[in-house]
């Protein structure tokens, strides 16, 4: 019979207390990297939407790690002139032991009036979001809309505070269903128009509101010289749309645009007067 040794046995046991036990254990990356188990390299990839940021994952323990990167992750950019990436697409997945891994992140920036990441710059890997920045980055992760640009703003509408107007790019039935959906999200009403954005002149994603397109619905109640125009929140008219323009009693859509390039940002009342009598008022805000 082979003899007992307390010392090895006290060894054997010091050991396996020193094996994190990773079996059924899901982490997120942020506890596994507080953690001390993982060691993260977080960089940007160029662009605002899709898959803009390559992190590596160095396992560090001799065990398989799980792990999950959440949607609602805000990544932090160590530029303080460059957005932070909100992560739009969760993962699932596993580091073999002492073993690097490479994925590519999907994320939409998250903070309009910063530049577009640049290409290898570095990021840390923050904190969830808060609440409905979180719930954004749910609803884009169930409809796949990674590298839709209704969906950055949609983004940019919560994060930055944007008019509902602001998301105004592509597919139509995607844009109105973005728009239900952030209106729900953060009680503000959808507008009747489309907002117009340049970039900024110091590179930052969303400068000042160019134009905006929309249709104003109004009635006449009689023939007569109709005029619509815009005026700021001081009664002065700022654009004239159309002047004095023979028209018949009944209903009217008339589709404008309003140039904006030039003025300040505000609240802004298109109106529609007949011969001289207010008919109907917009409000307009960008």
């Amino acid at each position: 019979m082979k003899s007992f040794h307390p010392i090895s046995f006290l060894l054997v046991a010091f050991t396996l207390t020193e094996i994190p036990v990773f079996a059924n254990v899901i982490f997120s990356v942020e506890d596994a990297a507080k953690k001390g188990f993982v060691k993260l390299s977080i960089k940007s990839r160029g662009g605002y939407t899709g898959e803009v940021i390559e992190m590596k994952i160095q396992n560090l323990t001799n065990r398989k790690i799980n792990l999950r990167l959440e949607a609602g992750r805000r990544l932090d950019s160590k530029h303080q002139n460059e957005q932070d990436i909100l992560v739009t697409k969760e993962q699932e997945f596993f580091v073999d032991a002492n073993q690097p891994k490479t994925i590519n992140v999907s994320g939409m920036c998250c903070q309009a009036h910063n530049s577009a990441p640049t290409i290898k710059f570095e990021y840390s890997v923050g904190n969830l979001a808060d609440s409905n920045l979180i719930k954004m980055a749910m609803f884009i992760d169930k409809n796949k809309y990674y590298s839709n640009y209704s969906a950055q703003q949609s983004v940019w509408v919560i994060s930055d505070d944007n008019s509902l107007g602001s998301i105004d790019d592509g597919d139509s039935e995607i844009k109105n269903k973005l728009r239900t959906f952030v209106a729900k999200l953060t009680g503000k009403t959808i507008p009747p128009y489309e907002i117009n954005y340049k970039s900024g002149n110091d590179g930052s994603a969303m400068g000042r509101a160019v134009s905006i397109d929309g249709v104003f619905s109004y009635s006449l109640p009689m023939t007569c010289h109709a005029t619509m125009a815009i005026y700021n929140e001081h009664g002065d008219i700022v654009q004239i749309i159309f002047e004095n323009l023979q028209s018949d009693k009944g209903e009217y859509n008339h589709f404008y645009t309003f140039r904006t390039k030039k003025l300040p940002q505000g609240i802004y009342y298109a109106r529609v007067n007949a011969d001289g009598m207010l008919q109907k008022q917009m409000k307009i805000e960008f």
